[in-house]
């Protein structure tokens, strides 16, 4: 099995629906997309009463910790899940999965409480960063391409999907990514990034 966080189209289309379904739902396709994409979906088995992920879970609403469970259940998939709110506050990293901090070399200790603007550098174009802006102040989902670059300063092109998250009262306080590196030949944007460093 290919665990590299790849753009992997299919997984990252039933994602951007099943992170904001009801529980049930979310529990049946998660566990589907496990077998279909090979990735483990032990998590499945706690609640978001029960479940402890790593860096603890303390202080947080009832519903905050349901938003981390479900990013922390996708802790094995093959794809960068992070869960970031709330939105008032400049969206900073609650919780970024495995695939996450292996596409970006940050930990999640790194990651967490910054905005993920962090991976932008001199070669980002502005183009994409504005659209997931306006998507953020539109409250609407939206995937670009654009340039990034990993902790030790290595270039990538990074294929972002975020997913707003409403609370009961319609409100968009948190937002799922995704998040892959393209390969070249992949690339729809026709962003190309070099072997080598900058």
């Amino acid at each position: 099995m290919d665990d590299s966080p790849g753009p992997r189209p299919e997984l990252r289309a039933a994602l951007e629906t099943t992170l904001t379904a009801d529980v049930g739902s979310f529990r049946e396709t998660v566990d589907r997309l496990g077998t279909e994409h090979g990735f483990g979906t032990e998590q499945l088995t706690t609640t978001p009463d029960t479940f402890d992920p790593k860096g603890g879970v303390t202080g947080m609403s009832v519903r905050d910790r349901e938003l981390v469970w479900r990013a922390w259940t996708l802790e094995a998939a093959p794809i960068g899940v992070v869960l970031t709110g709330p939105a008032y506050q400049d969206n900073p990293v609650v919780y970024a999965n495995r695939a996450t901090c292996r596409l970006t070399g940050y930990s999640l200790s790194e990651l967490r409480g910054g905005n993920l603007r962090r991976l932008q550098g001199s070669r980002t174009d502005p183009d994409p960063v504005g659209t997931l802006r306006e998507a953020i102040r539109g409250w609407s989902s939206v995937t670009v391409e654009l340039y990034n670059y990993r902790a030790d300063g290595t270039p990538f092109v990074n294929r972002v999907s975020i997913v707003p998250v409403s609370d009961a009262d319609g409100t968009v306080q948190h937002w799922f990514g995704l998040q892959a590196a393209v390969p070249d030949e992949e690339s729809a944007s026709g962003v190309r990034v070099p072997c080598s460093r900058d």
